[in-house]
């Protein structure tokens, strides 16, 4: 009997056949306003870690950071979907083994004009950088480390269930009602969201200078015109959190400020920075606040950037501080680009524990 075929075999075939298709960047008009697009993401990437070889010397790691098939796209003027796939961190550390699965699947209606009501497998709406695609990132990844959302919640951000955007005046606002954490009894006796309430999720923006219509925000726009926001954003759902000390309510408060600003002849400013509070119980290792900043300064294809993140845990010796500078090369914007960093990090207890260093560069090829 033959074995079945590898999920990452099955994907390619099909990206493929796909791409052989006769349209402009995977794009298939299918009637007067049915459009069907067709992308693949793909994130090869070198690490270099410090400590990181078994006899201590410098380790290196190549591995393919996403692997995405990115299906969407529009039935009627109103109508629209989008469905992705990814498997992440395919070969990290010699592990060919890891998930092929679904990233995102919604649809969405536009029941007025430039307003969305969504379903489906949704990113769960708290801050301009959780918003963000991974296409579109200005660094080279997120700052995942500070995104702290209860643990056995959705998958990689998303969660099922239902959301509202749109625009109101200077305001751009998104409010969803998701699954969070199913109530469950557990083997300790201790029981979370004993009456199985929903989890839910909103933020608001008020945009100053221009603004972003993207379903998924962007790090960086390569824009012509300015733009300034600022936005705030709330998660809750009661009693979702069991640890030691008892059940806690999940609570994540978030604030963000996002510039963008094109200076002279193809150049640009980009700052973001998005605070964080998370309160899942004393006791817990992921509560606590955080904060990240970017800068990037662009000149023509090349883009200094700077980053640095901090995080402050309620349970002591659970803090982060990172330091990232690097350098991208944006020699098609976010078609194709590379984009390089050197992470220095101390975790746990700052000012006693050890760096660690880690080099990384990231090709980009959306397409």
């Amino acid at each position: 009997m033959r074995p079945a075929p590898h999920p990452l075999s099955r994907f390619l075939v099909l990206t493929a056949l796909l791409t052989a298709l006769p349209a402009a960047a995977g794009k298939i008009q299918l009637g007067e306003d049915a459009v069907l697009n067709v992308d693949v993401l793909l994130h090869p990437q070198m690490q270099l870690i410090k400590d990181g070889a078994p006899t201590g010397g410098v380790g290196t790691d190549f591995f393919l950071r996403r692997v995405r098939l990115l299906v969407f796209g529009n039935i009627t003027k109103k109508l629209s979907f989008f469905i992705d796939t990814d498997q992440p961190n395919f070969g990290k550390n010699g592990d060919y083994n890891v998930a092929f699965y679904i990233q995102d699947a919604t649809v969405a209606y536009e029941f007025a004009d430039k307003t969305w009501v969504e379903a489906g497998f949704i990113l769960a709406p708290l801050s301009h950088h959780a918003l963000q695609g991974a296409i579109a990132l200005q660094t080279v990844d997120y700052h995942s480390d500070i995104i702290r959302y209860p643990l056995g919640v959705g998958k990689v951000w998303r969660d099922m269930g239902v959301q509202v955007r749109g625009f109101a005046g200077p305001w751009t606002y998104r409010a969803a009602i998701l699954n969070g954490v199913e109530g469950a009894k557990l083997e300790n006796g201790q029981t979370v969201n004993a009456d199985d309430l929903p989890r839910v999720v909103g933020t608001v923006r008020y945009n100053v200078w221009g603004r972003e219509y993207d379903q998924f925000l962007r790090g960086i726009y390569f824009t012509d015109q300015p733009m300034l926001s600022f936005g705030v954003g709330g998660d809750y759902q009661y009693h979702a959190i069991a640890t030691a000390s008892g059940i806690h309510d999940a609570v994540a408060l978030a604030a963000d400020v996002f510039l963008d600003i094109p200076i002279g002849d193809n150049q640009e400013f980009v700052f973001q920075s998005n605070v964080f509070s998370w309160q899942q119980g004393f006791d817990n290792v992921r509560s606590g606040t955080g904060f990240f900043v970017e800068l990037g300064y662009r000149i023509g294809i090349v883009e200094p950037v700077f980053s640095s993140e901090y995080f402050n845990g309620r349970v002591p010796q659970t803090d982060l501080l990172t330091f990232k500078p690097g350098l991208n090369l944006w020699f098609q914007k976010h078609t194709f680009n590379l984009k390089t960093e050197v992470a220095v990090s101390r975790v746990g207890d700052i000012a006693h524990t050890t760096t660690g260093i880690t080099g990384t560069a990231q090709l980009q090829l959306f397409y």
